[in-house]
């Protein structure tokens, strides 16, 4: 069985082991097993410690059972394949069975996520203690890091809960780990997402929070620095949080803050008329935009207008041209295609084929006839052109790519 440095000491960050075996890892990397071990494996929903073993990289930890394996990369040249299953390695890295070597955990990223899952304790405490939720699901990595419960909570609640949970901080409660003997162990109620066989180690933060937990923490909790929520959503009938804490709290508002200033910046206003300078412009946007629609479309009818002057076809008794009609639109809001076919119909009894352009000799197209069959249409523009698309027979929507000549040649030879 290793020895868990980690849990010994979450402030220790270099220790001397001995290699117990060797594995292949393929990518110029090993599976390193050790006597005991300061790096933290991927485990309960955190990832895994970063760090050196005799200098070389480690990349990756996992746990399994009582074994704890550390993916070593291999310097530049070195045979990974020399590692067999269950043998050992040459090449004077030291990483051979029975040799002793020397480990460093990355500090940097160990503390970050000791800060991360201490605040995560802490709120997930106050949700319990004041709403009865469970955390059912958890996960800490470099980039992210959510909670999920199994209740939901409004945007209000949750604001309560970070104030209180930045109190928590600010009052520098201790933070104590242990492994209670089971006869002590059955006389505690504490938090716990599984049932767990064997010895269980719990974390207590004084009048917050009791849980099983297997990952490092800070000593106590103002060394968490601060929490603050970052966003929230419904999820699976509770609620998901995403979180930051301490110094990636203050990365976080560094990054924010940099944004503000570049808005700010873009749109010449103070950062606090912001929210208002933007939402004009985009009322304004919202203006232009819907203009532009009616001038697309009131264009679209002159053409049509224009097409049906030329038609010199019979019309039927409803006013209808007697036959099908081809309309290439100027390029313009993807909408417009629904409404000038719908326009069309109107014009024309039989097959109605409107085409709108989206980028170079690229081409959204409508082809419909109402209480027809248009599949001859579909499946000349995938012979011809490898279109894209598909629908019920009388009606059939896509995209093809050709040239306009080529595309209209092709379309009158269906009228002929």
């Amino acid at each position: 069985m290793v020895r868990k440095l980690y849990d010994e000491d979450a402030y220790r960050t270099e220790f001397d082991a001995e290699v117990i075996d060797t594995a292949a890892a393929g990518d110029g990397a090993v599976w390193v097993t050790l006597s005991q071990t300061c790096f933290f494996p991927e485990e309960g929903g955190q990832s895994p410690d970063r760090g050196t073993i005799n200098g070389l990289a480690v990349v990756d930890v996992q746990i399994s059972g009582d074994t704890i394996r550390h993916k070593v990369m291999l310097p530049a040249g070195g045979d990974s394949g020399a590692a067999g299953e269950g043998g050992s390695t040459t090449g004077g890295d030291g990483l051979v069975e029975g040799e002793s070597v020397h480990g460093r955990i990355d500090w940097e990223f160990r503390f970050r996520n000791m800060q991360m899952h201490t605040g995560e304790h802490i709120f997930s405490g106050l949700v319990h203690s004041r709403y009865g939720y469970h955390n059912v699901g958890f996960h800490l990595s470099e980039r992210t890091a959510t909670m999920d419960y199994d209740g939901k909570l409004t945007e209000a609640q949750l604001q309560e809960l970070e104030d209180e949970a930045n109190r928590a901080i600010v009052r520098n409660l201790a933070v104590h780990a242990w492994y209670p003997a089971a006869d002590v162990l059955a006389g505690l109620s504490y938090r716990s997402k599984k049932e767990i066989d064997g010895a269980v180690r719990l974390v207590e933060i004084a009048d917050v929070d009791l849980c099983a937990c297997c990952a490092p923490h800070v000593r106590s909790t103002g060394e968490v620095g601060c929490f603050k929520l970052i966003g929230w959503e419904n999820y699976k009938g509770g609620v998901r949080v995403s979180y930051r804490c301490g110094l990636r709290a203050m990365e976080d508002y560094g990054e924010r803050l940099s944004l503000l200033t570049k808005l700010s910046q873009l749109l010449s206003v103070k950062t606090e008329d912001l929210a208002e300078t933007v939402a004009k412009r985009e009322a304004e946007r919202r203006e232009l935009a819907y203009a532009l629609v009616a001038k697309d479309r009131a264009l679209a009818l002159t053409e049509i207008a224009s097409m049906t002057a030329a038609d010199g076809r019979p019309r039927l008794a409803d006013g209808r041209i007697d036959g099908a009609g081809i309309l290439f639109l100027q390029k313009a809001d993807a909408s417009l295609l629904r409404y000038v076919t719908d326009e069309m119909k109107k014009v024309y009894s039989g097959v109605v084929c409107v085409l709108l352009p989206v980028g170079e000799d690229v081409w959204r197209y409508q082809i419909e006839q109402d209480n027809g069959d248009v599949s001859m249409w579909l499946q000349m523009l995938r012979e011809r052109f490898a279109a894209k698309g598909g629908g019920p027979k009388n009606s059939v929507q896509g995209s093809v790519t050709a040239p306009k000549r080529e595309l209209a040649l092709a379309l009158a030879k269906l009228l002929a």
